[in-house]
């Protein structure tokens, strides 16, 4: 089922997908996790498209959470618990597995599933007035173990235990002091700085790009050594074409100009 909750737009190499839905601080409901799956396969369908921000459709939230509202239908027996559950990690792992960067602007507050979706993003960009919560236990629900596993791999396990135990809400400063966001920005420079540092990525190599990412994926799931297809994505640059040209733009003293996007 698709969500006019959630939107992709397109625009040259970068794709927003929206969380549209202000009127209730743009709360998840199911069908809204349903949708992010199929919008984040066609962002990485799209050749041109070399990065995906996500964000709230404005200023009002990034996500305030799952719609409680919608509980007591979703779980009124494990049949039903189990499709929202899974759909909660189909959106998850969509984000992770992107092959392209994803970076989550976000504006106010990302609470609960906002979080969820925040940490499947590969950086976090926030504007100084957000605040980040974790608060299944205020509900009597379970915040997932791969959700709960990023979190921990971000800002350690005694803080990520501190937020779950307690459901209480963090400012942005301490977020970044503790690793959970990567940018505090002005409000009103969120927008030009997460565009700055998308200008820098998609000048860059996405060949290399895409192999930094699926290697830190395989670090992050515990991967040690390099695995025979990271090996021979990495061997592979050359005849790519753009380590190729990285290296004659040097000797020619100009700005490579980089064209592979499969």
């Amino acid at each position: 089922m698709t969500s006019p909750h959630i939107r992709l737009e397109v625009g040259g190499p970068v794709a927003h997908l929206i969380l549209d839905r202000p009127d209730r601080r743009n709360a998840l409901d199911l069908e809204m996790w349903q949708s992010i799956p199929p919008k984040v396969a066609a962002a990485e369908e799209d050749s041109d498209v070399k990065i995906v921000i996500v964000r709230g459709v404005d200023r009002t939230a990034f996500a305030a959470g799952a719609d409680i509202s919608q509980f007591h239908e979703c779980f009124r027996n494990g049949d039903s618990a189990r499709t929202y559950v899974d759909a909660v990690h189909d959106a998850e792992d969509a984000l992770s597995k992107c092959l392209k960067p994803v970076i989550a602007m976000i504006h106010g507050d990302c609470v609960g599933g906002g979080v969820e979706i925040a940490i499947a993003c590969d950086l976090r960009f926030c504007s100084a007035d957000s605040r980040f919560g974790i608060t299944p236990a205020k509900l009597g629900i379970c915040y997932s173990m791969a959700s709960t596993r990023r979190v921990s791999q971000s800002i350690g396990p005694s803080r990520t235990k501190d937020l779950l135990f307690t459901g209480r809400l963090i400012n942005a400063e301490t977020a970044q002091e503790w690793g959970l966001v990567d940018r505090v920005c002005g409000s009103d420079n969120l927008e030009r700085e997460t565009d700055i540092f998308v200008e820098q990525v998609c000048r860059n190599s996405q060949y290399s790009v895409r192999y930094a990412k699926k290697a830190m994926h395989n670090i992050m799931a515990g991967g040690t050594e390099e695995p025979a297809n990271l090996l021979a994505l990495r061997l592979g640059a050359y005849e790519a074409g753009d380590l190729k040209e990285g290296i004659t733009a040097f000797r020619e003293k100009r700005r490579p100009q980089f064209s592979w996007n499969a």
